[in-house]
């Protein structure tokens, strides 16, 4: 036999082979296909479910926090006593004991007026009251000449007193309005100056009258002021004005501040907060999580599905070809991507709550909510018991 015929046979004698194969494979599908077990009778056939459109919602996880809020307000600072001094007695000023912002101490004789009339008419009762004294000793005078005669000498004592202003606390000279020289006249009022007391001060500012039921007396007080940036001042409302005012419609409040240092002066401007509600461990949510119906206050509580679980099903490696001498023919490697985050679900639940403390943006929380509990917050529709949900955010906590 030549070598064209053996080539010849070799290649007849694959193509039957393969042929063979071909035959064997169609018949074992076609017997899988004839004998495969049918359903029992009854049996439910699986078919595909729609399940209900899971909305979107964003949700925040009840914490306990400090709960305060403050009422803010501006105002100017004030001496803790801030008296203005004029002279008991007309006349013309002769001295000014002092400077402006001066301390003084309690006593000192700020000012005085010319002394000479005074002193003459003192000098007078004096030599009067001496002389009535000897005489009543020797009765040549009845005790009520005698009680006269003292009443003129105090009389002119306290003139001479009139002509001086004294210091009636420790504290501080604020600025002059008369010199020397000026003519001064109780019944002008004319003011000499002011005195001041300012260990301690008052910030003095007004509330509107929607805010007067927030206010009592001895609540905290933090008080700012431009002129030392990064530092505040603490005190208690100390005064409420019982009556409100005209035009403003204002009620006047004071807060009372330790100023041992001197850096809060008379007339500075001041920024307050007034801590109207201070309490611990409290639950609070944002305002946007609160539903109303008629009598009842609800909330929208998200009850958190658990994630479930994919059954992934191997596929059987294919198995080499004829001509592939039987070696798995080798798959392109798949670039690594990244895994998307798994969407959360959970069913609403339609939660009655009762409020305590509310401010414009949140609201204290006295009953029907739990730590760590998730509600939804902004809410813009109302949702059935039950109804499944997508829980697109989580909120920490109040920010």
């Amino acid at each position: 036999m030549d070598i064209k015929a053996k080539r010849k046979f070799i290649i007849i004698g694959i193509i039957a082979v393969v042929v063979v194969l071909i035959l064997v494979k169609t018949t074992e599908n076609i017997q899988k296909a004839i004998f495969k077990k049918k359903p029992a009778a009854g049996a439910k056939i699986p078919g595909v479910t729609l399940e209900e459109e899971a909305v979107p919602v964003k949700v925040i996880k009840a914490k306990k926090i400090d709960f305060k809020d403050t009422l803010p307000s501006i105002g100017n600072v004030k001496g803790f006593k801030e008296v203005d001094l004029r002279f008991q007695a007309a006349g013309v000023i002769e001295s000014m004991n002092f400077e402006d912002g001066e301390k003084v101490q309690e006593g000192d004789i700020i000012a005085s007026l010319v002394q000479r009339d005074a002193l003459l008419k003192l000098k007078y009762a004096e030599v009067e009251l001496n002389k009535n004294k000897k005489l009543f000793e020797i009765g040549a005078i009845a005790p009520m000449k005698m009680d006269q005669a003292k009443l003129e000498y105090e009389s002119a004592k306290s003139d001479l007193d009139k002509t001086n202003i004294y210091a009636m606390f420790n504290g501080l000279m604020g600025p002059r309005t008369l010199d020397v020289g000026s003519y001064v006249n109780p019944s002008t009022n004319d003011k000499v100056a002011t005195f001041v007391v300012t260990d301690k001060v008052y910030a003095e500012f007004n509330i509107i009258e929607k805010d007067m039921p927030n206010v009592v007396l001895g609540q905290k007080v933090e008080i700012f002021a431009d002129a030392y940036p990064g530092r505040s001042f603490n005190g208690t409302v100390d005064r409420i004005s019982p009556i409100i005012e005209g035009r403003s419609r204002t009620m006047n409040i004071k807060a009372e501040l330790e100023n041992k240092d001197g850096a809060l002066k008379p007339g500075l401007f001041v920024r307050a907060l007034i801590y109207t509600y201070d309490k611990k461990d409290a639950i609070v949510l944002p305002t946007s999580a609160m539903k109303k119906k008629d009598a009842d206050i609800f909330v929208y509580v998200v009850n958190k599905e658990e994630p479930k679980k994919d059954i992934v099903q191997e596929k059987p490696a294919k198995k080499g070809g004829l001509f592939g001498f039987g070696k798995k023919k080798e798959e392109p490697k798949k670039e690594p991507t990244v895994k998307e985050k798994e969407a959360q679900y959970g069913t609403i639940e339609i939660r009655k709550i009762k409020l305590g403390h509310t401010t414009a943006d949140m609201m204290e929380i006295n009953e029907g909510i739990k730590e760590d509990e998730l509600v939804i917050v902004e809410v813009q529709e109302e949702f059935k018991d039950k109804a499944r949900v997508e829980i697109a955010e989580i909120q920490e906590g109040l920010l």
